[in-house]
């Protein structure tokens, strides 16, 4: 592993050299007694700043590393406006890992996971172990990232080993062609959704199926076959794929991308940093602006429309409440209602047209989720729930977190034109102190 130190101080990048080498020995170690291929060797390169300047796009000492672990504090020179340029340049930037002051500033997390750090560790809470481990996962990142990408492309993706399948119930199971059915996995008010693996290559997936009593309802049959025409007019990372739309033996079905690793309710169990928190509300971000560019607006942002494909990358699920954007007619219309309550916008609860900044609205209530743990509203029943979203203030988020304030007034303002314009806007123009 190449590491490119940027610091301005020599005594401290030496120590953290050192630091980086007593922590491969102990993985080295660790690996050893459990009988693990032992971590490849590290080699340092330093860069000063206070002597050379700041890299630019034609120095290879940059592009040609595994990592950067970047000091925040570059005194006359601002470390997160560099980098921000450098991602810009036409060359792949390696994962760069940001060592804090350790205050967490909303300012400085916002800022910096924008311009592609991708984890921060405190000067405070540098140990040997902690520092190798951090960097070690920031290239493992990367790689998982590359591997999306190609996927995505390729159109090949596979997840490792399928869990083991639940026979006991095979027999209530639809029998479609072309695909082994595992298990189910979950039902809704209209479709039975099973993990399955394709039978020509093994790849796993998900089926989503129409329950066989809705078949003659036009109006469900039609919102279920416009899931698969929304999600392919969108081209992103972080909105899930589906592969397949097909009716076989009388019954319908969604051939859809599997994530193995979870929905973000899982992750809000086991608490976020305030790191991690700014990584997911800008991956959520990204993927608004990819459906919304696309003419699409979701309205049921929630965390279990949150997946994900591993323990860093995200992607958005379950189209089958969304829309056309300035669409008037069809399958909804203004006065029905769609969506979650503890994620709707006021006028989602009051069943006006919708545009984009709805779900801009429920991402707010999901970023309040991502800061605090808890809900943006906490009500007696669901009526008094919806009457909190269209009439009660926006609450004070703690101490720690109390940056992010302006933010969350933002995007949950109870007018809509009160809130960003649409979630590139979001994306690019907000900071912590912006009102």
């Amino acid at each position: 592993m190449r590491v490119l130190i940027v610091d301005e101080h020599a005594d401290f990048r030496l120590a953290l050299a050192e630091y980086l080498h007593a922590g491969l020995d102990a993985a080295a170690a660790k690996a050893v007694r459990r009988g693990a291929v032992a971590p490849a060797p590290i080699a340092v390169l330093e860069w000063d700043p206070a002597l050379r300047g700041l890299p630019t796009p034609a120095d290879d000492h940059v592009f040609d590393c595994d990592v950067i672990l970047l000091d925040s504090s570059l005194g006359s020179h601002d470390a997160v406006a560099w980098l921000a340029a450098l991602t810009l340049s036409s060359r792949r930037l390696p994962p760069v890992v940001m060592l804090t002051s350790g205050r967490d500033a909303a300012d400085l997390l916002v800022n910096a996971v924008k311009a592609g750090v991708v984890g921060t560790i405190a000067r405070i809470d540098l140990a040997p172990g902690r520092l190798y481990a951090q960097l070690a996962d920031a290239v493992l990142e990367r790689e998982r990232q590359i591997t999306i990408q190609t996927s995505l492309r390729t159109g090949v993706y596979r997840v490792a080993d399928l869990p083991p399948a639940d026979t006991g119930a095979a027999t209530e199971f639809p029998v479609i062609t072309g695909y082994v059915l595992d298990r189910m996995i979950g039902q809704g008010g209209t479709a039975r959704v099973y993990l399955a693996r394709r039978a020509t290559d093994g790849l796993q997936m998900v089926l989503k199926v129409l329950l066989p009593e809705l078949a003659g309802d036009t109006p469900v049959v039609a919102r279920f076959m416009q899931e698969f025409s929304l999600v392919q007019k969108i081209q992103s990372a972080y909105v899930t794929r589906i592969f397949d739309l097909n009716y076989d033996r009388g019954t319908a079905y969604l051939a859809m991308e599997y994530f193995g690793a979870g929905d973000l309710n899982e992750r809000l169990k086991a608490g976020l940093k305030p790191i991690e928190a700014v990584k997911v509300f800008a991956q959520i971000a990204r993927a608004l602006d990819a459906i919304h560019t696309a003419g699409i607006v979701h309205r049921d942002m929630k965390p279990h429309n949150i997946m994900f494909r591993d323990r860093h990358h995200l992607a958005i699920v379950d189209f089958g409440g969304a829309k056309v954007l300035g669409e008037v007619s069809g399958i909804t219309r203004v006065g029905q209602v769609v969506g979650t309550p503890n994620y709707m916008s006021p006028e989602q609860i009051l069943g006006q047209a919708l545009d984009a900044r709805s779900d801009l609205y429920s991402l707010g209530v999901i970023l309040h989720l991502l800061l605090t743990g808890r809900p943006l509203f906490q009500a007696r029943d669901t009526a008094e729930l919806m009457d909190m979203h269209v009439n009660a203030p926006v609450p004070v988020l703690p101490p720690r977190v109390c940056g992010f304030q302006p933010l969350l007034a933002r995007l949950v303002a109870k007018k809509r034109e009160d809130r960003f314009a649409s979630a590139r806007d979001l994306y690019a123009t907000w900071r912590p102190d912006a009102s």
